[in-house]
């Protein structure tokens, strides 16, 4: 398989994955929805379910991001110039911000405190 095949492959299997991100996005949006009613309500259930919604999405985050460092690695293994290593820097820290905000999900026990509020 030549290079342009390579490429036209990984780039339909990265609008699968957008498809995926946006798909993540709404299922984001109905977690705050949810916990906008369990404010309001003060139904604790609601809670609990919005706070599943967020880890599930957060892990579908981690994920996603994971194959884009892997992506990020090996072209920049192959091309070795600054513009490559940068983008792999980059990877790398969107990586550990999510696993870190999948860590506050996990550990945060306060009611109050949203995940768009980080």
């Amino acid at each position: 398989m030549d290079n342009s095949e390579q490429i036209v492959k990984r780039l339909s299997f990265e609008n699968i994955i957008w498809v995926i991100f946006i798909i993540v996005s709404i299922i984001d949006i109905y977690g705050d929805e949810l916990l906008k009613k369990s404010i309001t309500n003060n139904n604790k259930e609601l809670s609990y379910k919005a706070d599943n919604l967020f880890l599930f999405v957060s892990l579908i985050s981690i994920l996603v991001y994971i194959y884009f460092l892997v992506r990020n690695y090996y072209d920049y293994k192959d091309n070795k110039s600054t513009i490559y290593e940068i983008r792999l820097i980059g990877s790398i820290l969107v990586l550990a911000g999510t696993l870190l905000l999948f860590y506050f999900l996990l550990f945060n026990k306060k009611d109050y405190e949203l995940p768009s509020n980080i």
